[in-house]
């Protein structure tokens, strides 16, 4: 099921606001492939890959998306998966031991970082305890985020304006920026910054999150053309309208419209980087596409280069 301009209209209260976006929703790729996903399906069964001997560090894991994600890769049987967070993590350790173990995997040595991705000591600092116990990362998930009300310039607090852009721009160029030598001395070298439709958008009220998640967009890019002689491949990834905190802050009750499953995005990402995939650096891709049918258009994103911010003219 996807919403109409009426459906969403009907959740915001404001048929005005509905119109703006739901043709940029459209045109933010909804129906590039036939098949639209909400939740996780057989093709991209984690279960069916094997990450034996890699490793990967997720920003955000300690709940939500992040946390999904993680046992994604545990399931696919990654020796090593790294964790980052503000808040504490809980039981995540046996989450992850118990993931693996049911999938027919060994448990993944788990490692746990407590830290803000806006503090570049404390992102630093991490990057160097993660060099004591490996000498390379193969995956590494900007998922940690912030988002706030959708308000009108004049109404919006300038502190949590500005928080938006520390969190989600600063703090993934960051972590990537300290993270980048290990990711370039691994066999994947697959860097992950999560976007958002949202990033498509133009709408009242959107200065804040939607231009952030346009920069991160096109930090994908630009981290794809500095290292692309050593291989990085950087993809830019959205993962679905999944209900989070960050929904939640949506205007009226336009949190409704998020109905996809996080395992759909876990999944999609363990997929994604299993290999290296080099075509796709510098993309931006939706974790509900099929990916069958998507990679089915390999030639044609190729050759037209698709997929990436561009001025239409």
């Amino acid at each position: 099921m996807f919403l109409t301009p009426r459906d969403i209209g009907e959740l915001y209260g404001e048929e005005d606001l509905a119109k703006q976006i739901f043709p940029q929703v459209e045109k933010g790729g909804r129906n590039f492939v036939p098949t639209y996903h909400h939740d996780t399906y057989p093709f991209v069964d984690p279960s069916k890959v094997d990450l034996s001997g890699k490793r990967v560090l997720i920003t955000g894991a300690s709940y939500g998306i992040g946390r999904v994600i993680a046992i994604s890769y545990a399931k696919a049987g990654a020796s090593v998966v790294a964790l980052a967070a503000r808040s504490g993590f809980g039981n995540i350790e046996k989450e992850l031991q118990d993931a693996a173990i049911t999938a027919g995997r060994s448990p993944p040595k788990v490692l746990i970082y407590q830290l803000d991705v806006t503090n570049a000591c404390g992102v630093e600092d991490a990057a160097k305890k993660f060099a004591q116990h490996s000498d390379s990362l193969d995956i590494l998930i900007n998922n940690a985020g912030y988002g706030s009300t959708w308000d009108f310039t004049d109404q919006t607090d300038p502190d949590d304006w500005w928080k938006i852009w520390e969190v989600n721009v600063k703090g993934t160029w960051l972590v990537t920026k300290y993270f980048l030598p290990l990711l370039l001395k691994s066999e994947l070298r697959t860097v992950v910054l999560f976007t958002s439709i949202a990033s498509v958008m133009v709408a009242a009220g959107g200065t804040s999150y939607p231009i952030s998640k346009f920069a991160v967009s096109r930090m994908a890019e630009v981290f794809a053309t500095e290292y692309e002689k050593e291989g990085l491949v950087a993809i830019a990834f959205n993962p679905g309208d999944i209900p989070t905190s960050l929904s939640r802050k949506l205007p009226g009750k336009a949190s409704m419209i998020s109905q996809d499953k996080p395992e759909l995005a876990g999944d999609t990402l363990v997929f994604l980087t299993k290999e290296r995939r080099q075509w796709l650096s510098g993309r931006m891709i939706t974790s509900n596409w099929d990916m069958e049918e998507f990679l089915a258009k390999r030639d044609q994103i190729t050759i037209k280069d698709l997929l990436k911010f561009r001025l239409d003219v």
